[in-house]
C-alpha cells in the first residue's frame, strides 16, 4: 500500500501528491484535477439521482402506500425533477432544492 503527501503544485487547479512506498520511500508523484464548483456540483447531482433510483424501486414496490409515503414521494419527485432541470440546462451554481 502506498500513501499520498499533499505538496504545492503551483496550478490551483491541480493538486500534486508524493508518493510514498509502504517502506517510507518516495516511488513518484501523483496530481489530479481540483473540479470548478460547477464540475462539483453536476457530480453531486448525479450522485444524488443515482441515489433516488434505489428509492424511486422501493416507492414503486410498493402494494398500497400510505398517505405518508405517497407524500414523501411527492417531495422526492419535487427535488429529483430540480435537479434534472439543473443538469439538463447546465445551471450548476448551486445543488439547493434538489
Amino acid at each position: 500500500m502506498t500513501t499520498r503527501e499533499l505538496v504545492p503544485s503551483g496550478n490551483p487547479r491541480i493538486r500534486r501528491f508524493r508518493v510514498f512506498s509502504d517502506a517510507g520511500q518516495q516511488i513518484g508523484t501523483d496530481e489530479e484535477p481540483i473540479p470548478t464548483p460547477e464540475e462539483a456540483n453536476a457530480a453531486t447531482l448525479r450522485s444524488r439521482l443515482l441515489q433516488q433510483l434505489a428509492a424511486n424501486a422501493a416507492y414503486s414496490a410498493l402494494a398500497t402506500p400510505t398517505v405518508a409515503q405517497t407524500t414523501a414521494q411527492t417531495r422526492r419527485n419535487t427535488l429529483q425533477n430540480t435537479a434534472l432541470i439543473r443538469l439538463i440546462l447546465e445551471l450548476l451554481d448551486t445543488t439547493d432544492g434538489t
